[in-house]
């Protein structure tokens, strides 16, 4: 029997080095809140971005679990992943946050019509609290072809 190969490839280093043109991916709360951890992060540096990202939240709100939202900056194109209702003592369960992740990178990988490049840190395990490995079982189970930042 021999192993299927990983669709993550797992690399040290600062996820917003990623190639241009490429994809970088975040897992977001509904409430327009990019206040803590990797999000704070997003904010400081695509500040036009997380007002588009923070408006459509403002109108789509809690119907946003489980989709994806791409926004498109300078160099590379920003995926929101919607993968928890809430953040803080509010968010989402482990196994909310998890089914929701699954259907939020299905909806990438369709939004995603020309192949680029997904570049991510592991998403889900900061302030979600998620433990990585569950969430990197879900990439793997999709298929979905991803490098993987750790600080």
């Amino acid at each position: 029997m021999s192993a299927t190969p990983s669709t993550i490839t797992e690399v040290s280093g600062d996820l917003f080095s990623a190639p241009e043109g490429s994809i970088l991916a975040q897992a977001c709360n509904t409430k327009g809140s990019w206040g803590a951890g990797i999000a704070l992060a997003f904010r400081e540096r695509f500040p036009e971005q997380f007002q588009q990202y923070a408006q459509h939240c403002k109108e789509q709100k809690d119907r946003l679990v489980g989709t994806c939202l791409l926004l498109q900056a300078e160099k590379h194109t920003i995926a929101c992943l919607f993968t928890s209702r809430n953040y803080g003592r509010k968010k989402d369960s482990p196994d909310q946050i998890l089914a929701a992740t699954k259907t939020a990178l299905q909806d990438l990988e369709g939004q995603n019509t020309k192949g680029k490049e997904v570049h991510a840190c592991r998403f889900n395990s900061g302030k979600f609290g998620v433990p990585w490995v569950r969430t990197a079982s879900i990439v793997e189970e999709l298929g979905v072809e991803m490098t993987v930042y750790s600080g």
